[in-house]
C-alpha cells in the first residue's frame, strides 16, 4: 500500500509539474510571438487536463480505471513521438537542383504589408533556390487573410522581384486559403502534373506539406525546407502532429 500511495505522489507531482510547464510555455509564445498564435489554445488544454489529471490522482479509483489512464497517457506520448519524428524527417530534407517549379508555400503578411518572419525565411529560401537554378519557375501562392493587406501571394511575388528574380519567372495564385488549395490551385498553373516540383515552407511543415502534396496529385515532389528557430518551433512542430492525425481522418494524406 506505502508503494502504491509513493507512485500516485510521484504522477501527481509529474502532472503538475507539466501542466505549469504548458501554462508557462502558452504565456511565452504569446509574449515572443503573438497571443492568438494558430492552435496556442492547445497548450492551455493541455494544462488544464493534466491539472485535473493531478487532482485525480487522490480520488479512490478502481485499479483498472488508472491502469487504463496509464495506458492510455503512454500510447498517446508513443503516438506523439512517432508524429514527431515524421516532422523532423520533413525538417532535414533537401531538394534536387533544377526543378520545372518552386511553389512558395503562403504565410501572414503583417498589417504593414511586410512578411511575417516565418513567410520571411520562406522567402530566403525560395531566393537562393531561384538564384542557383535560373531555369525553375516560381509559383508564389496564397489567398488574402481578413487581417492583411494584401495577398500573400502579392507579397511573395513582390519580394522576389525585389530579390531580383525576373517577374517573367514568377507565377501567381492568389485565391487559395489553406494548404490544400495552395496545393490544388497552384498544380492548375503547371503544364503536367509530373513535373517536378518543390515546395518552400518551413522546416516543420514540410512533412504534411508533400503527404498534400502526393494525395492532390503531384508526381515529383519535394520539400525546400525554410530555417525556422525560436521558442515557437516546438509549437509549431506539436501543431503539424496534430494536424497529421486530422488530415489523416479528413482523408487528405
Amino acid at each position: 500500500m506505502i508503494e502504491v500511495m509513493s507512485l500516485t505522489h510521484v504522477l501527481q507531482k509529474i502532472y503538475w509539474a507539466a501542466a505549469a510547464a504548458c501554462f508557462l510555455y502558452y504565456i511565452g509564445i504569446g509574449i515572443s510571438a503573438r497571443f492568438g498564435l494558430d492552435m496556442s489554445w492547445m497548450w492551455l488544454v493541455a494544462g488544464g487536463a493534466l491539472t485535473l489529471a493531478g487532482f485525480a490522482c487522490k480520488i479512490a479509483l478502481p485499479g483498472w480505471v488508472r491502469a487504463a489512464w496509464r495506458a492510455l497517457v503512454c500510447a498517446g506520448l508513443a503516438l506523439l513521438i512517432a508524429l514527431l519524428g515524421l516532422v523532423i524527417s520533413g525538417m532535414r530534407q533537401t531538394p534536387p537542383a533544377n526543378l520545372d517549379y518552386l511553389i512558395v508555400l503562403g504565410a501572414r503578411v503583417n498589417p504593414d504589408g511586410n512578411p511575417s518572419p516565418a513567410l520571411q525565411n520562406r522567402l530566403n529560401a525560395a531566393i537562393d533556390y531561384l538564384a542557383a537554378n535560373p531555369e525553375t519557375i516560381a509559383i508564389a501562392s496564397g489567398g488574402q487573410g481578413a487581417d492583411e493587406p494584401v495577398s500573400e501571394a502579392t507579397c511573395i511575388r513582390d519580394a522576389l522581384v525585389a530579390a531580383g528574380i525576373d517577374p517573367d519567372r514568377i507565377l501567381v495564385e492568389d485565391q487559395s486559403t489553406s494548404t490544400a488549395e495552395n496545393l490544388t490551385f497552384s498544380l492548375a498553373l503547371m503544364e503536367a502534373p509530373d513535373d517536378s516540383v518543390g515546395l518552400v515552407t518551413n522546416n516543420f511543415h514540410v512533412c504534411r506539406a508533400t503527404r498534400l502534396a502526393q494525395k492532390a496529385g503531384y508526381g515529383d515532389v519535394h520539400g525546400v525546407a525554410a530555417d525556422y528557430t525560436g521558442l515557437t518551433l516546438p509549437h509549431f512542430m506539436v501543431r503539424e502532429a496534430a494536424c497529421l492525425i486530422a488530415d489523416w481522418a479528413l482523408g487528405n494524406l
